[in-house]
Order: C-alpha cells, then sequence, then structure tokens
C-alpha cells in the first residue's frame, strides 16, 4: 500500500487493521501532518477489501493529548506565511482550515469499516473529536478524558459538539463542555462514553484486537450495510430509515456470495468462510 506518514503508522494482521497515532513523543499532539494525513490514512483503510475492522490506538504515554498548541502559536497549524488582503479574506481561509479539519475527523466517521477506539491516558480535547467519530469505544483504566475547549478561549469545531450528544445524554455533553473538566474511565463509562474499561494499554488494545476478530468473522458487507444504515438512519424518520435498509438488503445482501456461504455452513453444520463479495 502507498500511505505513508511521519504521524501515523498502520499495521495489518489478518483482516485487522491498526491506524496508530505514532507521534509517541509528543503524546500525540495533532499538528498540521495529523490533519493532512488522516484522510489519506482512512481512505485506504476503507479501500482496502481485505479490511474488515480497524482499531485506532496511540504509540507511547498517551492516546492523544488534543491540538498541538506550540505549532499554533508558531503559525504551523494549517497557515502559511502569506498575510491576508483583508480581514474577510482572513475568515474565510481561517473557515477553510476549520473545514478541513472537520473533514479529516469525519473521514474516521465516514470508514466503511468499524472502527474501535482503543484508548489509554490522555484522551483530551481533540481525542474527544477523533473518538466521538469511531463506532465504539474501550479505555484503560488510566484513561483522562476531557473537553477542554472552553479552558483555553475556544468553542470544540471539529466534531465533539456534533457528535457526543448522540453518544451520551445532552445534559452530560453540556456540564462536559461548559466546564472542561477531565473525567476518568469509570465516569466514561458510566455516562455511556466508552464501551468498557479495562486494566491498562496492553489490556484495552488485547480487547480491542479481540472485538475486531470477532467483527471481522462476520460477513463483510452485512458488517458494512449495518454500518451504513446505522449513521444513515441517524438523519432519517423511521419509515425513510425502513425504506433504505429494505434497498439495501435486495442490493447487496440477497444476492452476496456470503449469504449462500452462510446457508450453506449452517446447513452443514460448519463455520462460515465469509470472502465480502
Amino acid at each position: 500500500m502507498s500511505f505513508s506518514s511521519n504521524v501515523f503508522s498502520i499495521e495489518r494482521g489478518g483482516h485487522i487493521a491498526t491506524l496508530w497515532l505514532d507521534r509517541p513523543e509528543k503524546r500525540n499532539a495533532m499538528a498540521q501532518e495529523f490533519w493532512t494525513d488522516l484522510p489519506y490514512a482512512m481512505k485506504e483503510l476503507g479501500d482496502d477489501p481485505e479490511v474488515r475492522a480497524v482499531v485506532l490506538a496511540g504509540r507511547g504515554k498517551s492516546f492523544c493529548v488534543g491540538l498541538d498548541l506550540s505549532a499554533v502559536s508558531g503559525g504551523g497549524v494549517g497557515g502559511d506565511a502569506q498575510k491576508p488582503a483583508s480581514a474577510a479574506e482572513a475568515n474565510l481561509k481561517q473557515m477553510g482550515i476549520t473545514r478541513a479539519f472537520q473533514a479529516a475527523i469525519s473521514s474516521v466517521a465516514d470508514c466503511p469499516v468499524p472502527v474501535i477506539a482503543a484508548i489509554h491516558n490522555h484522551c483530551i480535547g481533540g481525542g474527544i473529536d477523533l473518538v466521538t467519530a469511531c463506532d465504539i469505544r474501550l479505555a484503560s483504566e488510566d484513561a483522562i478524558f476531557g473537553i477542554r475547549e472552553t479552558k483555553i478561549g475556544i468553542t470544540a469545531d471539529v466534531g465533539t459538539l456534533q457528535r457526543l450528544p448522540g453518544i451520551i445524554t445532552k445534559g452530560h455533553v453540556a456540564e462536559l463542555a461548559y466546564t472542561g473538566r477531565d473525567f476518568n474511565a469509570n465516569y466514561a463509562q458510566e455516562i455511556g462514553l466508552v464501551n468498557r474499561v479495562v486494566a491498562d494499554q496492553d489490556a484495552v488494545l488485547k480487547a480491542a484486537y479481540e472485538l475486531a476478530e470477532e467483527i471481522a468473522a462476520n460477513a463483510p458487507l452485512a458488517v458494512r450495510g449495518t454500518k451504513f444504515m446505522l449513521q444513515q438512519g441517524e438523519d432519517l424518520t423511521t419509515e425513510q430509515s425502513l425504506l433504505l435498509n429494505g434497498l439495501w438488503t435486495m442490493i447487496a445482501n440477497l444476492g452476496s456470495n456470503d449469504l449462500k456461504e452462510a446457508v450453506s455452513s449452517f446447513m452443514e453444520k460448519r463455520p462460515p468462510t465469509f470472502k465480502g463479495n
């Protein structure tokens, strides 16, 4: 595969891919390359027919400490040295940067296969944006979460305020976003941000891989269809979603070889071997 990055790395094993946040010396802080490279990484994984689930994890001591503030203060994130000719031009340029950042995070949500976040230690600011774009979140006991943007004078603007209310209650979103307060893994599980809390970084990776393997053992087209319907159903009425669900079944399920394999393996009392076609 062609993907290469100084801040991400990809590992493949069977039908599971791991996308590593790979800037451990900076606790995986999000500098310019993070935002430019993430969409390319997700496209490569989403386009790979052998990948049936993705684990998103961070190398080093932290999962992600959020935006690299040193890069921001030095003008290194999203900008260049050319001075805008007017306030209007500057505003439009900033809007373009923000939209690019939003699209980078959305590339995770848009990946056609399930993405599992394996979170350890810090998951702060932009780290919350990132994991709320994942399908499933697991955490180690030492995980620390925080929507800290209000503490540094900005409004979270790349996905947390849009996606988090679909994961936890609006009251919890409001409390955490307004206060910028940090919270631990047990509280994150209590409010539904994470599915499960395990002992440490090794344990959360193990749990994520076990879950990914369980997903990957199922019919790939059916899993992709399930993710597609869960996402589309958020913006549709029940009747519209049911209609779209029926169309997916007609187009992608009933004529698939995986469905035939599921029936054959059941009749022959053996495990199915799905090929995703």
